[in-house]
């Protein structure tokens, strides 16, 4: 017995370990940060020893490289050489701990491109992204129907998950801090879960089980009340489905479209406009009429203007990481935790040299991969490459109008699917060598 333990450890290459570590950590990813990290941190490690590239050889690390230098330097000169005109209400230390929001994730980024180097590794990513999703969906329906609050704990008391009573009006967030957290990663998994029930497959079985997560997911997100939610789960359809499918979406996307023109357009005033309002859940309502914006403190508008004056400051360097919701409180009294825009929040923290560089490296990286997977190679794309776009396009247009970016199993997530996208690029570049 102990010969053949033996034997089975020496079997294993340090990637193979590193695989076992990292695929363990996705699927804890979205149940627990803390032990996702466990395994993930190791396979980090390992994958360092096991990457056929020198990060120092990989010349998609430069860009990403001297955007690190660019917020570390940023951070540096706001403690020990600008002036601080905040010193009452900001900490300028703060700046060195939001570069925890970057720094980890661009070695991250390298050093677990090894365990998604082909198509069957990024399939099994997305199973396991799915199937670990699955706690998400049942403590949330808990939460939503059954007024499940927890605390719910393993591990001897180790993890403890909390889950916060839906007020009115609220929505669904299961084991995320709110229903906007809980509904970006539900949007981030959605298409996968669409990708594996629109694969050809034979066992009745398999697809009634893909059949049950894309409903379930799908009916999650909706529950979110997030427009963000909503809106990952329109954009993300028609990137997904053939041509026939398309038709039957832009059908479905009319009528709703024109029954929200008939619910709250003045022209239709009357006992018809009421009869429909009555029969549409009043939460639902809410997030498109008038009634649903009453007290509304500031407006996005108001506060990416806000922003872009402070920005004006320190256009360079920044004003600091975590300065926007202070300084914004000092002038308006209304308490916003950052600037709803991911973009402006950045330059904010860090400066605009720095926000530049990380905007053309990932756009690059969406750009000739989506020529790739939906132009050049659209014939041979499988549909889970395909979704491993869709995913990541609509997680980073939503952080234009809102942030869900500083959850930690959000940003490592975006920052994986950024290097499954990368290592696309990768392989067909090297099929063209050969060819």
């Amino acid at each position: 017995m102990k010969y053949q333990l033996s034997g089975f450890f020496k079997k294993r290459t340090k990637k193979e370990y590193g695989s076992l570590l990292f695929f363990l950590g996705i699927f804890f990813l979205p149940s627990t940060l803390f032990l996702s990290i466990i395994f993930l941190l190791p396979a980090a490690i390992l994958g360092s020893f096991s990457n056929n590239k020198n990060f120092f050889k990989d010349k998609w690390n430069y860009p990403f490289l001297i955007f690190g230098i660019f917020i570390s330097l940023s951070a540096f000169f706001q403690n020990y050489f600008l002036t601080n005109n905040y010193s009452d209400i900001w900490d300028p230390s703060l700046s060195f701990i939001g570069l925890c929001n970057w720094l980890p994730f661009i070695y991250f980024f390298w050093s677990f491109q090894t365990y998604i180097n082909s198509p069957a590794t990024r399939r099994l990513l997305a199973l396991i992204l799915v199937a670990g999703t699955f706690p998400i969906v049942i403590t949330g329906f808990g939460q939503y129907f059954f007024d499940w609050t927890g605390p719910f704990k393993t591990l001897n008391g180790l993890i403890i998950w909390y889950q916060k009573p839906i007020e009115n009006p609220g929505g669904l967030s299961g084991l995320f801090s709110n229903q906007n957290y809980a509904g970006s990663w539900l949007n981030l998994v959605w298409p996968f879960c669409l990708a594996f029930f629109l694969e050809k497959r034979k066992n009745f079985f398999k697809k009634m089980v893909s059949l049950g997560f894309f409903l379930s997911v799908g009916f999650a997100a909706f529950l979110t009340f997030s427009r963000n939610a909503w809106l990952g789960l329109i954009i993300t359809f028609p990137m997904m489905i053939e041509k026939k499918g398309l038709k039957i979406f832009l059908t479905l996307f009319f009528l709703c479209f024109l029954v929200l023109v008939l619910i709250l357009s003045p022209i239709f005033s009357g006992e018809f406009q009421n009869t429909l309002r009555n029969i549409l859940p009043q939460k639902i309502l809410l997030e498109f009429a008038d009634d649903g914006y009453v007290g509304l403190d500031s407006t996005r508008i108001e506060i990416f203007l806000s922003a872009l004056n402070l920005i004006q400051l320190s256009p360079i360097f920044g004003t600091g990481a975590a300065s926007f919701p202070a300084i914004y409180f000092a002038e308006t009294n209304f308490w916003k935790g950052h600037s709803h825009n991911i973009l402006l929040e950045l330059a904010i923290s860090f400066g605009i040299p720095a926000t530049l560089i990380l905007f053309l490296s990932v756009g690059s990286i969406m750009i000739l991969s989506g020529h790739l997977i939906f132009l050049e190679n659209k014939n041979n794309t499988s549909i889970i490459e395909k979704a491993y776009w869709a995913s990541l396009f609509f997680f980073l247009v939503s952080q234009l109008a809102d942030i869900q970016y500083f959850d930690g199993r959000i940003s490592l997530l975006a920052w994986i699917l950024l290097a499954s996208l990368k290592n696309i690029i990768e392989e067909n570049n090297k099929k063209e060598i050969i060819n």
